[in-house]
């Protein structure tokens, strides 16, 4: 059974800080073993359809940047994410 308020809505004890959905934009890149890139763009679909026709050693990095124009600035620091996608593909 449920946990509900006085509301009606499901109470949980699990804390959580997801922001909304920001207007940052995703970069997914496909990196070889010694970090050079082979595929890059904005869309998840294909950078894992290029991972898996890739080696078993590249790597994917997703990256957020603040516009799509010339001058964009990175935001924060890339992270490596190849290992969810493969525990999640299992």
């Amino acid at each position: 059974m449920a946990n509900l308020n006085g509301k009606g809505q499901r109470v949980s004890n699990l804390y959580t800080i997801h922001p909304p959905k920001s207007d940052l934009i995703l970069l997914f890149e496909v990196v070889d073993e010694e970090g050079i890139s082979t595929w890059g763009g904005e869309s998840p679909q294909y950078c894992i359809q290029w991972l898996n026709l890739s080696p078993a050693n590249h790597r994917v990095l997703v990256s957020a940047w603040d516009s799509d124009e010339e001058d964009a600035h990175l935001v924060g620091q890339s992270l490596d994410i190849t290992d969810i996608i493969r525990y999640a593909s299992l």
